[in-house]
This record gives C-alpha cells, sequence and structure tokens, in this order.
C-alpha cells in the first residue's frame, strides 16, 4: 500500500517479530483483491484503496504470531499495489502491534524475511514507475 510520497506500509505483531506487509487469508466468498483490501483495512486501520497493480504471487511458510515459521505450512502470496487516500493515518488492529510507513526504496531494507525482500525486489522496478507516476 502508497501513502504520500511513495511510502509503504509494513506492519509487525510485536517488539520482536518480523516486519512484513499487511496481509492474510481469504474468507469464504472473498477472492485474492478483496481478501487483500479487507486485511489491509484490519491491520492498518485504512480503507478506500485505489487499486494500482496487480504484483503477482509467491510463496512462503506461514508465519505465527510470535514471529517463528510454520516450515510445514507454506502460504500462496497473491500482492497487490494500491494507493492509500493522502495523509492516510496507520492504526494499527487486531493482532498487529506496530504499522509504519517506509519509504519504497528502504522496504527491502526492513524485511526480515528473505522471501519477501526477495519478492519485493523483484518487483521493484514497477513499484517506483507507479510512484513516479502518481
Amino acid at each position: 500500500m502508497l501513502g504520500n510520497s511513495g511510502d509503504i506500509a509494513l506492519v509487525r505483531r510485536g517488539a520482536h517479530t518480523k516486519w512484513f506487509f499487511p496481509k492474510g487469508g481469504i474468507e469464504p466468498g472473498e477472492d485474492d483483491e478483496t481478501a487483500a483490501r479487507r486485511e489491509i483495512a484490519e491491520e492498518t486501520g485504512v480503507a478506500d484503496l485505489e487499486h494500482i497493480a496487480d504484483l503477482g504471487s509467491y510463496q512462503r511458510p506461514g508465519i505465527d504470531k510470535d514471529g517463528t515459521y510454520k516450515e510445514d505450512q507454506m502460504k500462496d502470496i497473491h500482492m497487490y499495489l494500491f494507493a492509500a487516500p493522502m495523509y492516510a493515518e496507520l492504526a494499527p488492529s487486531m493482532e498487529i502491534a506496530e504499522a509504519c510507513w517506509k519509504p519504497y526504496r528502504e522496504v527491502a531494507d526492513h524485511l526480515e524475511d528473505a522471501r519477501d525482500r526477495s519478492w519485493f525486489i523483484s518487483v521493484f522496478e514497477r513499484v517506483r514507475e507507479a510512484v513516479q507516476r502518481d
């Protein structure tokens, strides 16, 4: 989710857990994009998102609430790029303890999961182009 000046929202469950993109499971009757919008709203408090791009999918193990990996549970993660309303304030909720805006150029440095980081690097140019258009 893009904020002002190309910042991207990251969340984490606690002070000693990993930073990651807001995301979660699909509920019955939802498609991927609807689930992404709901999860972003639940985890960051930001709604009324503008769809910018479908950024594809990747896989990684699930992560428990304490930040440890569920190595026996691979997750398919479908990602979208949305624009937040101007001056959107992050208000973490649900199981999220902290949310922050990070400049898009620094996001990979803050992602502690190698698969999340690798995926973001693979779509970085598309994100950069979207920021420059905005």
